[in-house]
C-alpha cells in the first residue's frame, strides 16, 4: 500500500509541477475577459428595486461582453458587519462607514441581474456565473465591533440564507438563467486588517453547512463559494493548511485567485505543492482575477497566462476588477421607519439608519419636534455610533406630537425623514 501511495503522490506532484513558459502554445487561447466590480455605498441611491440605466451595476451587466463559453462576474460588496443598534447582519460597502443590511445587498445584486437580462449578447448555455461576494476584512463598520469567531460563523450562515438564496431564486426566474455563487475575498496579511485563518474558516464552514453546495466547480451548480483572494505565504495567523481549507478543502470552495504579478501565480502553485506533499488533492483553479495593468500589474492576458504556465492548468474564466478609489463624501440619506411611543411628559423615538451614510460616519441625529404644524423644538443626539433610539423629554401632556429625523456626518446634515406617527404624551407625574 505504501508503494501505491507513493506512486499516487508522485503522479499528483507531476501534475502540479512548474511548467516552462511557452508550453501552452498548442492549448486553447486566453479566455475572453469579463468585468468584475467593487460595489460602492453610493450605488444604494441609484440601484433600487426598479432601477435601470441610472444604476452602474445595471449598465455594466447590460453592456458586458459575454463569452460564448460562459463568463464570470464578481461583485465585491465589502466586509462583514452588524448594525450596532439592531445587531442585524450586513456588509460595509466600499467607501461607506456604516453597515448595509443583507436585504439591500439583495436589491443591488438584482439590479445587475436586470441588466444582464437586457444584454443582447447573453447566452443561456453555458450559464453565466455571478459571484455575490464579501471579504474577510476586519472592520465591522463601527470600530470596536469586530466579529468574534461565533459571529463570523453566524454571518457566513446568513450570507447564504439572506443573500445567496434570494438572489438565486430571482436568477432562476429570469428568461436567461444565471448561476449564483457566493464569494469571499480571503486575504492573509500581517497589517491587522484581515481576520486570521481560524476566524475566516468559521465563516466559510458555516456558509458551507447552510448552503449544502459541493464541488465540482461547474457553472451549472448553484451556491458554490469562490475564493478570489491572495495567497501570501508565512503570514501570522495563517498556515498553508488554513489557506488550502478555505480555498479548496471546504466542499463548495472554488479558487479564482488574484494574479496581479507573476509572483502571485508562483505562490498559489506553492500551495498546491504543499497539498501534494500532505497527501491532499491539488486545487483546480476555476478562473483568474486581474487588475489589467493597474499600477504596474500584469495585463489581463498575462495574468491568466502566468497562472496557466505556473500550474499547468487552463482556468475557464478571466475577469478584471478595477482599483478602488475614494469618492467625494456627501451628506447622508434620510433615516427611515421613524416610530414614536408616548410616556408621561416624554416620547420614546426610534428609527433606522440611512441606507447610504454619504461615505463618512454618521455622528449626529437631529430630531425636529412638531406640535401640530408648528415645529416646537429641535433636539440633537450625538455619538459614534450615533444612537437610533432616544428619549425626547420635556413634552407637554395632552398635545399630539410628530417627529422628523435627519442624519449628520462630517460633511453636514442630510434631508429629513418622513414624519412619524402622532403620539400624545400623558401629563408628567407630579412629585408629592
Amino acid at each position: 500500500m505504501e508503494v501505491i501511495r507513493r506512486l499516487i503522490l508522485s503522479a499528483a506532484a507531476a501534475a502540479v509541477s512548474l511548467t516552462p513558459l511557452g508550453a501552452f502554445a498548442a492549448a486553447p487561447g486566453v479566455p475572453v475577459s469579463t468585468s468584475s466590480f467593487y460595489v460602492f455605498g453610493s450605488f444604494i441611491d441609484v440601484c433600487g428595486p426598479n432601477a435601470t440605466t441610472e444604476c452602474p451595476l445595471y449598465n455594466d451587466a447590460a453592456t458586458e461582453t459575454i463569452p460564448a463559453t460562459g463568463g464570470m462576474t464578481i461583485l465585491d460588496f465589502g466586509a462583514p458587519c452588524f448594525a450596532p443598534a439592531t445587531r442585524a447582519w450586513g456588509i460595509q460597502l466600499l467607501n461607506s462607514q456604516s453597515c448595509t443590511p443583507d436585504s439591500t445587498v439583495v436589491v443591488l445584486a438584482q439590479a445587475w441581474l436586470r441588466g444582464y437580462e437586457a444584454n443582447p449578447n447573453r447566452s443561456a448555455s453555458p450559464p453565466y456565473v455571478l459571484v455575490v461576494g464579501t471579504s474577510n476584512s476586519l472592520t465591522a463598520a463601527v470600530p470596536g465591533n469586530v466579529l468574534t469567531h461565533a459571529e463570523m460563523a453566524s454571518h457566513g450562515q446568513a450570507w447564504f440564507t439572506s443573500v445567496i438564496a434570494p438572489v438565486a431564486a430571482a436568477a432562476q426566474s429570469a428568461s436567461t438563467p444565471v448561476t449564483i455563487w457566493a464569494g469571499d475575498d480571503i486575504e492573509q496579511s500581517s497589517d491587522g486588517n484581515w481576520y486570521d485563518g481560524a476566524t475566516t474558516s468559521a465563516w466559510v464552514d458555516a456558509y458551507a453547512a447552510a448552503s449544502g453546495a459541493h464541488k465540482p466547480c461547474a457553472p451549472t451548480r448553484s451556491g458554490l463559494l469562490a475564493n478570489y483572494g491572495d495567497y501570501v505565504p508565512n503570514e501570522p495567523g495563517w498556515s498553508p493548511a488554513a489557506v488550502y481549507h478555505v480555498s479548496w478543502q471546504s466542499p463548495p470552495a472554488c479558487p479564482v485567485p488574484e494574479i496581479y504579478l507573476s509572483a502571485n501565480a508562483s505562490e498559489w502553485q506553492s500551495l498546491n505543492r504543499y497539498a501534494v506533499n500532505a497527501g491532499l488533492p491539488p486545487m483546480q483553479f476555476v478562473g483568474v482575477l486581474s487588475e489589467d495593468r493597474a499600477l504596474g500589474s500584469l495585463s489581463k492576458s498575462a495574468s491568466w497566462t502566468a497562472l496557466a504556465n505556473t500550474t499547468g492548468q487552463l482556468p475557464q474564466y478571466l475577469s478584471v476588477i478595477p482599483l478602488t478609489g475614494r469618492i467625494q463624501s456627501e451628506v447622508p440619506d434620510a433615516p427611515s421607519s421613524v416610530t414614536a411611543s408616548a410616556g408621561p411628559g416624554y416620547v420614546m423615538l426610534g428609527w433606522s439608519a440611512p441606507a447610504w451614510d454619504g461615505g463618512a460616519a454618521i455622528t449626529t441625529y437631529t430630531v425636529s419636534v412638531y406640535a401640530g404644524a408648528t415645529r416646537a423644538a429641535i433636539v440633537r443626539f450625538s455619538g459614534f455610533p450615533a444612537p437610533e433610539m432616544v428619549i425626547v423629554p420635556g413634552l407637554a401632556g395632552g398635545i399630539e406630537y410628530r417627529f422628523m429625523v435627519s442624519a449628520g456626518n462630517r460633511i453636514g446634515t442630510g434631508p429629513q425623514s418622513f414624519i412619524s406617527n402622532g403620539v400624545v404624551p400623558a401629563a408628567p407625574a407630579r412629585l408629592r
